[in-house]
Order: C-alpha cells, then sequence, then structure tokens
C-alpha cells in the first residue's frame, strides 16, 4: 500500500509542476519516475505531454508509445500517441495506427479526429471529410472539429463552403475564440478585409493574450491607429513575460515584427524577426542535410521516360520558383484569363516524389497517372489550369516527361529581395525550414540554381524563365508574352489580377490583392548588413548577375 501511495503522489507531484509550466523540471521527474515504476502507463504519458508543451513530438511519440503498450486499451492513450505521430509529422503512420486500433473495432470520435488530421495532412481530403463528419455526427458540439471541417472543404478548394460551416458556427458559438480567429483568415483569404477585421476584434477581445490572434491582427493593413497601439502595448508586455512556449513567443516577436514594419520602424522589425526565427528554427536541425542529399540524387538519377500524354483535358501550366518570388502573381495573371483556373500550390508532385526515390523515377506515367487522379474539380469549358507549387523546381525533370504539353514557368528574382521577403513571412510549411536562417535560404537558393541550370541542359526547351522586376515594370508585355507561351489569346483581364475574387491561402494573400507595382524592387538594400550572411553564403558561380549591390538582368 506504501507503493501505491508513493506512486500516486508522484504523479500528483509531476502533473502540478506540468500545469504551472515547469515542463523541464516535470519531464525529467517523469522520466526518473518511469525507471522506478516501469509499469506505471501514467509516468510516460506525463513526460510526453511535458515533450508536447516543448514542441519535442518525436520524443513525445516515444513515450506515448511505451504508455499506450502498458495500457493498450486505454482510449487517451491511444489518442495521445495518434496525435503525437501527427503533430510529428508521420501522419501515414498514424493512419496505420488508427487502422489498426479500428480493426479492433469501433473508433471512438477522438480517434475519427485524428484519422481526419492525418487524411489531411497526406492531402487525402475526401477521407479526411468522411472522418470528420463522423466526428460531428457523435459529437455535434465539439467546436474544433467544425474548424477542421473547413480546413478540409479548403483543401477540397470548396472555399464557399468552408466560409460557411465557420460563419455557422460562430453564429451558434460567438464566444469560441478559435472559431471567430480561423472565421477572420477564412476573409483574408477570400480578400474580404472588413469581415476579417471584425471577428479578428471578437476574438482578440474573447482572449487578449493569444499569441496566434495577435500576429494575424498585426499582419491586417486596415487596422486603426488606436488599435496598433493596443497591439503594440500588449505585446510588448507579453513578450516581456518570456513565455514558456516556443511556439507562442515567435508568434509574439512575428506580430511586433509587423506592428513595427507598419511605422516603417526596419531596426525595429529585424530585431523581432530575428528573435523570433531563432526560437522558430529550433527544431530543424538536420533538415539541411537531408534536403542537400535530396538534391544530389535527383541531379545523378536519369530523366524518365516520356508518358503518355493526357490530351483529354486541359493543359497544366506548373508555376517555378523560390518562395516569394513572384509565382503567386503569375498565377493570378495567368488565373485571370476566362480559359484558366489557378489551383494554388497543389501538394501532388512533390506527394509522389516523397513516396518514391530518384532512382525509381524511370517512368514518368506513374506520375502522370497519380495526378490527373489526385486533381481537385475544374471548371468546365477551361483550357487550362495553374499549380504554382515553388518547390517543384526540384522535379521539373519529372514532370517536363509526364506532362509533355505542360508549360513550365520559372519565376526569377533577385535573391536578396527574395530573402528579405521570406524573412518577413511566417510559413507554416515545415518544408520551408529554410525560411528561418539566412545561411540556409542561401543553401536553398543556391540548390534552386542547380536544378535549374540541371534542367536546362537536359531539357533545354522545357523551362520558360519570368523575370519579376521585368513582369513589374512592364505588366502589358510581359502578360503578352505569359499568353502567347501558354498558347492563349491575350485578354485585358490579365492586367488586373488584383481584382480576381479567388481564394489565395498562401503567404502572399494580402499583397496579391493590391494592384501590380514595383515597391519590393531593391528593398533588401534597407537591411543590407543584416541579411550580409546570407548574400556571402550565396555561390558567386552559381549568382553572376548579383555583384557590387545591384542587379543585372540579362
Amino acid at each position: 500500500m506504501q507503493k501505491a501511495d508513493q506512486l500516486k503522489a508522484e504523479i500528483s507531484g509531476i502533473a502540478e509542476l506540468l500545469q504551472s509550466g515547469k515542463y523541464e523540471r516535470a519531464f525529467k521527474r517523469a522520466t526518473k519516475a518511469a525507471k522506478k515504476w516501469p509499469k506505471a502507463a501514467a509516468l510516460p504519458r506525463l513526460a510526453g505531454l511535458c515533450a508536447v508543451q516543448q514542441q519535442k513530438f518525436k520524443l513525445a511519440q516515444t513515450f506515448f508509445e511505451r504508455a499506450w503498450r502498458l495500457e493498450p486499451g486505454n482510449p487517451d492513450l491511444i489518442q495521445n500517441y495518434g496525435l503525437s505521430l501527427v503533430q510529428g509529422g508521420e501522419s501515414e503512420a498514424a493512419l496505420r495506427f488508427i487502422d489498426k486500433i479500428e480493426a479492433k473495432g469501433p473508433l471512438a470520435p477522438g480517434q475519427q479526429l485524428i484519422r481526419a488530421l492525418a487524411a489531411l495532412r497526406e492531402h487525402r481530403a475526401a477521407e479526411a471529410l468522411v472522418a470528420i463528419e463522423q466526428v460531428l455526427e457523435h459529437q455535434p458540439e465539439n467546436l474544433q472539429a467544425y474548424c477542421l471541417k473547413a480546413d478540409i472543404l479548403d483543401e477540397m478548394q470548396h472555399w464557399d463552403r468552408a466560409l460557411d460551416v465557420l460563419t455557422a458556427l460562430s453564429k451558434q458559438h460567438p464566444k469560441f475564440q478559435y472559431g471567430q480567429l480561423r472565421l477572420a483568415k477564412a476573409h483574408v483569404g477570400l480578400g474580404q478585409l472588413d469581415h476579417a477585421l471584425t471577428h479578428g476584434r471578437a476574438a482578440i477581445e474573447l482572449d487578449p493574450d493569444n499569441a496566434e490572434t495577435l500576429q494575424f491582427m498585426a499582419s491586417l493593413p486596415n487596422l486603426s491607429d488606436q488599435e496598433k497601439g493596443a497591439l503594440k502595448a500588449r505585446t510588448a508586455k507579453l513578450i516581456e513575460a518570456d513565455p514558456a512556449n516556443r511556439e507562442a513567443a515567435a508568434m509574439l516577436h512575428f506580430a511586433a515584427a509587423s506592428l513595427a514594419k507598419s511605422d516603417k520602424d526596419i531596426p525595429q522589425e529585424m530585431q523581432h524577426l530575428n528573435q523570433a526565427h531563432k526560437l522558430t528554427r529550433k527544431g530543424f536541425d538536420g533538415w539541411e542535410d537531408r534536403n542537400a542529399q535530396q538534391c544530389r540524387a535527383i541531379l545523378s538519377a536519369p530523366v524518365p521516360v516520356e508518358a503518355a500524354l493526357h490530351s483529354d483535358g486541359p493543359r497544366p501550366i506548373f508555376v517555378i520558383g523560390l518562395p516569394r518570388s513572384g509565382t503567386t502573381l503569375v498565377e493570378r495573371i495567368l488565373s485571370s484569363h476566362s480559359g484558366v483556373q489557378g489551383l494554388g500550390e497543389l501538394p501532388t508532385v512533390h506527394l509522389w516524389a516523397r513516396k518514391t526515390t530518384p532512382s525509381n523515377w524511370s517512368e514518368a506515367q506513374a506520375l502522370s497517372d497519380f495526378y490527373f487522379q489526385s486533381l481537385p474539380e475544374l471548371d468546365e469549358g477551361i483550357m487550362a489550369f495553374v499549380d504554382k507549387a515553388p518547390g517543384n523546381y526540384a522535379y521539373v525533370g519529372a514532370m517536363a516527361q509526364a506532362f509533355p504539353n505542360a508549360v513550365i514557368l520559372n519565376v526569377e528574382r533577385d535573391p536578396r529581395d527574395i530573402a528579405l521577403s521570406m524573412w518577413r513571412a511566417q510559413f507554416g510549411a515545415g518544408g520551408l525550414y529554410f525560411t528561418h536562417d539566412l545561411k540556409w535560404m542561401a543553401a536553398e537558393a543556391n540548390r534552386y540554381q542547380r536544378y535549374m541550370r540541371h534542367w536546362r541542359d537536359v531539357l533545354p526547351t522545357r523551362v520558360h524563365d519570368v523575370r519579376y522586376e521585368m513582369l513589374v515594370n512592364n505588366l502589358q508585355s510581359t502578360a503578352e508574352e505569359l499568353a502567347q507561351v501558354c498558347d492563349l489569346t491575350f485578354e485585358d483581364a490579365m492586367l488586373s489580377p488584383d481584382k480576381s475574387e479567388s481564394a489565395i491561402k498562401t503567404a502572399s494573400n494580402l499583397q496579391a490583392r493590391r494592384p501590380v507595382n514595383t515597391s519590393s524592387i531593391g528593398g533588401w538594400k534597407a537591411v543590407e548588413g543584416q541579411f550580409e550572411p546570407f548574400v556571402k553564403a550565396l555561390d558567386s558561380n552559381l549568382w553572376p548577375e548579383v555583384s557590387g549591390g545591384s542587379l543585372k538582368l540579362t
């Protein structure tokens, strides 16, 4: 009985440390106690919860799995382990785990929720939608599930349906803070900034200290001076309190940076961005080596055998380039054409590449079949569609062979302006890990150039370059050239991409709503000293046009 009391007291003490935010102390105590009581599932579970709070999801998986194996029928432990797999980027493993649980009996709503999350991460939206509907059937008051349903509908590009779900949610549950924030973000994606501000205000009133809401509000261009002042004061106070949650702390610094930028206080903006990226890049160690290895493997692999032509549908137009190079603008120009549909950043090519290896890319037909089977619903009567996933520059060889009639547009821009734009953005995707470190950004820029030089050598006629600086300086002639390259008849609507009402779900959602302008050209000069590590790490053999502080256009 004494041992049982000791174990109970130990679990209670660790839980108190966890609740008070002392995650490191709680973790050390939990792991030590787990050695003393190796059959107590509560101890590795507590260690896993501590790891989650520190965003150490891989570590959390280890402990949650250990706890689940001690009590395999415990629904809380199933939930913990499955969710940690999703959070740790192992969505496929999470789906296999949930399938294993389902083989033993019907899934609980929480387990269906994990399936929905994992399927969405794997871009299996139809499967995710079925799972989330199961959750809502049994738990109609699960408010987070409605937000996840909206995310799934967004993935399916059913923007209006997603907005309807969130609007109904906010009306029925006006005090649900995240619902208000999620609805505000949906309005931004559709360019409805007044509605976004209304719901953003509601969200911040419900939780004035919520870091994600503060960051969102700070990014809006239609704030009043009074609101800006209040946001600055609140953000500064929370930063000074030094939050234990690293992700929340990074969001606060991003918020402060946005507010400093709106005041044209560049030194203050850069100071906050430096701190935000320092907090964010923790946990991405090792990613750079993996990207470098992948680049070497792709460049040394043979070009695939050309696939059979899919001639019974619209022509694909792929827009590639470094993030923030202008790919969204090019897509918006093209999709303003009456015969072209913009599909945003489709993950399909990346998903196919992730499931195979460069040495097995001998048959492009596999990519072609996989891609067309995965396409979202296309509008009736269109002649072409645009897929503007920037990182597809790594897969041009496979793409060119898989889609013989596709147009591949490579958007080029001064890498220093790209670096500044990436530094100012907060990308949610882990695949853009390199945007959190100046030297990593330079390494990715160098890889991009190696890829593009290689593709031009082996497939000299397949890639058409679009120069961002020339595009914004001479929209008419560049838009006409784009129409010609894509075998389209030029339309005047292509000169007003800012008037398109289609949704934008990328970091460019605010910039792309403005008329085409040259304001961002040469912006890096204001932060030249700060970006010296980036410029020094650029390979001069790959970037000969960047020299002497000016850009030489060829």
